[in-house]
């Protein structure tokens, strides 16, 4: 992944992992210049903390030093939580569907 432009960050508390955040900066005709990230966790006992609305800021000002002009992911339809924190503490805007075709 990583010779794809793959870049993993990490919130740290003291020593310990608390949130990562996996990325890539990428081009396309729908988004522009933009980062998507792939990989957002935080751990299950840590939520709620601050943990990642303080690694999304990180990795959002990472990527207009990049020149991006926006951050997109993708969150599966059953995770209402991550959409909420999404959309209310990070003020991102549901924009579309994601469509899969297993090819195997």
């Amino acid at each position: 992944m990583r010779a794809d432009g793959y870049r993993l960050f990490a919130l740290f508390d003291d020593d310990e992992i608390v949130s990562v955040a996996g990325v890539v900066v990428t081009t396309n005709f729908y988004n522009g210049r933009h980062l998507f990230v792939y990989d957002l966790v935080t751990r299950a006992d840590r939520r709620s903390e601050g943990y990642g609305t303080r690694l999304m800021t990180s990795v959002e000002e990472w990527a207009r030093d990049r020149d991006c002009e926006s951050l997109t992911l993708e969150s599966g339809l059953w995770r209402a939580d991550a959409h909420r924190f999404y959309e209310d503490d990070l003020g991102m805007d549901r924009y579309c569907y994601t469509f899969k075709k297993e090819l195997g």
